[in-house]
C-alpha cells in the first residue's frame, strides 16, 4: 500500500469519526398558540402565552410533550431551561411540576414524581411523608435517587421561577434561580432514545401550574457514516492484497 493509498483510506476514516454527533434543538414561549411538535394532556393548554399544565382546580392530572428531535438516536447529553410559576393557591397548594426525558413513546399526563422511565425531575410543593413540602427529587427509571430540601426559595410563592437541568453521561446537574441545586451521577445510566415531557397534579389542595420559554437540546451518540464504512472497506481490501504480495 503506497502512500497515496494510505491517504485515500486515512481522509473518509478521519472526517466520519472526529465529526460532531447530530443534535436536536427546541425553543419554545408558546407566544403564538398552540405550538406545532407539542402534545396537551388531560387540562393542559395554552392559556395568556403560557403552557398551563393545570388550572387552579382539585384533583387534575396534566401534561405536555415534545416530540423526538433526533430521529430515534440514542441521546447522550441533554440541557434543558425553563420558567414556572406556581400560584393561586387553595388549601394550602399542591401538588409541584415534574420534567422527564423519557424513554421514546412514553409520554402523557404525569404528577410531580415524573414518568417511570427515564430521567425525570421534580418540583414538589406536597410532602407525602418526603423530606418536605418543598423539595426536588431526582428518579431513574421510576427509582428516587436524590430528594432535597429547597431552602433557598418558596416553589409556590407565585413567582417566576427559572430552572436548568443538564445531563452528560448520566451525570445530572439542577439548578434553580441561578443556583446550583445538586450534582448526582446515576451509575446505572446508558444512553436512550428518548424525548421531553412535562407534568403536574393537584389534589385536595390545588394550585394554578404553569411552564414558559422552554429551550432544550440533546446530542446523540456518533454513529460511523456511509464514509467510515467506505473508508474500513477500503482499509480491509488493501490489507487483503499486501498480504497476498
Amino acid at each position: 500500500m503506497n502512500k497515496f493509498q494510505s491517504i485515500l483510506i486515512a481522509l473518509p476514516l478521519s472526517i466520519a469519526f472526529t465529526s460532531s454527533a447530530m443534535a436536536g434543538l427546541i425553543s419554545e414561549d408558546f407566544n403564538s398558540g398552540l405550538p406545532a411538535g407539542v402534545s396537551f394532556y388531560g387540562p393542559s393548554s395554552v392559556v395568556n402565552q403560557e403552557a398551563q399544565l393545570t388550572p387552579s382546580s382539585n384533583s387534575l392530572l396534566g401534561g405536555m410533550s415534545f416530540t423526538d428531535q433526533d430521529n430515534g438516536r440514542l441521546i447522550e447529553a441533554w440541557d434543558a431551561n425553563f420558567d414556572f410559576r406556581i400560584d393561586q393557591n387553595g388549601n394550602g397548594g399542591a401538588d409541584g411540576i415534574s420534567l422527564t426525558f423519557s424513554r421514546l413513546g412514553d409520554v402523557g399526563p404525569v404528577g410531580e414524581e415524573g414518568l417511570l422511565s427515564g430521567l425525570a425531575i421534580g418540583f414538589d410543593t406536597w410532602s407525602n411523608a418526603e423530606i418536605s413540602g418543598n423539595h426536588i427529587s431526582l428518579r431513574y427509571d421510576g427509582v428516587l435517587l436524590v430528594e432535597q430540601n429547597i431552602s433557598t426559595t418558596v416553589l409556590e410563592n407565585g413567582d417566576v421561577h427559572s430552572a436548568s437541568i443538564s445531563m452528560i453521561d448520566g451525570l445530572v446537574n439542577v439548578s434553580l434561580d441561578g443556583a446550583s441545586l445538586f450534582t448526582h451521577d446515576v451509575v446505572s445510566w446508558t444512553a436512550y432514545s428518548g424525548q421531553f415531557n412535562f407534568g403536574a397534579r393537584t389534589g385536595g389542595a390545588r394550585s394554578r401550574q404553569v411552564v414558559d420559554n422552554f429551550i432544550a437540546s440533546t446530542v446523540a451518540v456518533s454513529e460511523p457514516s456511509m464514509l467510515a464504512v467506505f473508508g474500513l472497506a477500503l482499509f480491509s481490501l488493501a490489507r487483503r492484497k499486501k498480504v497476498k504480495k
